[in-house]
């Protein structure tokens, strides 16, 4: 079971402040003001800083074949379609040393909501959007299948256990919960 998906062609494009790339917003939460979360896809037309955003934990995920790394109090490689955590209001520059990339990011509010991200590549896999949670799957690379037929950046939301069918692309899988339904789970 799923929501209508959502076209990457459909998404609000918007400019970064600094220049240097642009960010394309698939989903957010709420629609309006400061978000609790967001789902985006970045493109990264030069090395440069990230913002710097307070109180909000990230996870990227590089979609091009080309390289990105990160810097902060050490360098951090990209790998292609491997989820990375790392703290919004940290100082972080950004190095493509290939030329512009493309990635996923989740963002959180740090004490509100939480996320948990994996990929599914080239291969299948059965999801399960549990109670309390908003799980979205988003295509990567290629074409992905999971009730709805998604292309590339296109993202849908499941409801119910739905088999994600990514033999043919690359698929993120997001789960996102309120942080006080996590920590009444410990």
């Amino acid at each position: 079971m799923f929501s209508e998906p959502v076209r990457f062609a459909d998404a609000s494009t918007m400019p970064w402040l600094g220049g240097g790339g642009v960010t394309h917003e698939l989903a957010r939460y709420p629609a309006e003001g400061e978000f609790g979360w967001r789902l985006s896809v970045a493109e990264v037309e030069q090395d440069g800083d990230f913002s710097r955003l307070a109180g909000v934990d990230r996870v990227i995920v590089l979609c091009s074949a080309g390289r990105m790394a990160l810097h902060s109090a050490g360098s951090v490689d990209l790998q292609r379609f491997s989820p990375y955590a790392f703290d919004g209001g940290a100082e972080i520059r950004c190095t493509v040393p290939d030329g512009p990339t493309r990635d996923f990011n989740v963002m959180t509010r740090r004490g509100r909501y939480v996320a948990d991200v994996s990929t599914v590549v080239r291969d299948r896999a059965v999801v399960d959007a549990s109670p309390g949670a908003d799980v979205f799957v988003v295509c990567l690379d290629g074409e992905v299948a999971c009730g709805a037929q998604l292309g590339v950046f296109d993202l849908v939301r499941l409801a119910g256990a739905t088999e994600v069918d990514a033999a043919s692309g690359a698929a993120a899988i997001v789960s996102i919960r309120s942080a006080s339904d996590v920590s009444g789970r410990n």
